[in-house]
């Protein structure tokens, strides 16, 4: 290629750019690498792309030389790659936004307030200070579908179950949910999935968790909690608290066995861990 014929050398590498990241986001969103719904986030960030394709061209037609023709595909690379960023980072005013869940006030909830949320995808568990509870989508490629909670009361007693909604656009699928829980609610869980659960700021009154993953645990009740494991977990417990664990499981050498339960050295109520199915999670102090 020559200076007489054909594009420029640098036209032609930033289209090349532009090609090859429209395939990359294509084949992520085919692949489920990508969640789907950046298809319609980019869709409703045309006015970027609308701004990019005007910068490059009124730069085109300023200047006359042919290297002033990479700034069009330059700037929708650019506008493209952005847009791409926004998307991941979970802008607040995209279309996959509405995804999001706010639960009501921690003060309206019962003493104690059973969570259910049983999936097929990661399901991250943290504290948050805001609502009862909050849930986010895991931007990224997965089958989990936009969450809703449904919200039982039994004398006095309320259950929250959060499951995907059967109605939502398809285009709306993530790899899971990231949900915040208030600690200034007495919780019992009911979990499943590929979870992170960071339980130590949470006030757990008892928990029953399915899958894999990581399961944090802090200081229990005063009068002590229970806690059902079925699956491979690493469960990490604090050295100072007492943690009784009955069924087969990996633990500390210097913990007691007294045949199927084990236990810390620690004296008091605590954490008593039960484990049940087939899978040995693992147990350490951290």
């Amino acid at each position: 290629m020559n200076s007489r014929s054909g594009g420029h050398p640098f036209t032609v590498a930033a289209w090349i750019l532009v090609v090859a990241l429209v395939i990359a986001g294509a084949f992520g969103v085919a692949t489920g690498i990508l969640s789907r719904s950046l298809v319609v986030d980019l869709a409703a960030m045309w006015p970027l792309l609308v701004v990019a394709l005007i910068v490059g061209l009124g730069a085109r037609l300023l200047r006359k030389s042919r290297r002033a023709g990479a700034i069009l595909p330059l700037s929708l690379f650019t506008a493209l790659l952005l847009a791409g960023a926004v998307h991941l980072e979970g802008w607040d005013q995209l279309p996959s936004a509405s995804a999001r869940l706010v639960g009501p006030e921690p003060s309206e909830l019962s003493d104690p307030t059973e969570l259910v949320v049983q999936i097929s995808g990661d399901l991250t568990i943290t504290a948050a200070d805001t609502a009862a509870y909050e849930v986010e989508p895991i931007v990224r490629g997965g089958s989990v579908g936009i969450p809703q909670a449904t919200e039982t009361a039994v004398d006095d007693a309320l259950s929250i179950r959060i499951e995907a909604d059967p109605e939502a656009p398809s285009w709306y699928t993530f790899a899971g949910w990231q949900i915040g829980i208030n600690p200034a609610v007495a919780w019992r869980l009911v979990l499943n999935g590929h979870i992170d659960a960071d339980l130590t700021a949470i006030t757990l009154s008892s928990a029953a968790i399915a899958g894999s993953g990581v399961i944090r645990l802090g200081l229990p009740p005063t009068d002590g909690a229970s806690v059902i494991i079925a699956g491979d977990f690493d469960v990490i417990v604090p050295a100072s608290v007492a943690v009784t664990v009955t069924g087969d499981a990996d633990l500390p050498r210097d913990w007691e066995s007294d045949g199927e339960r084990a236990r810390a050295p620690v004296d008091g109520a605590g954490w008593s861990i039960s484990i049940q199915g087939d899978a040995v999670p693992t147990i350490r102090e951290g």
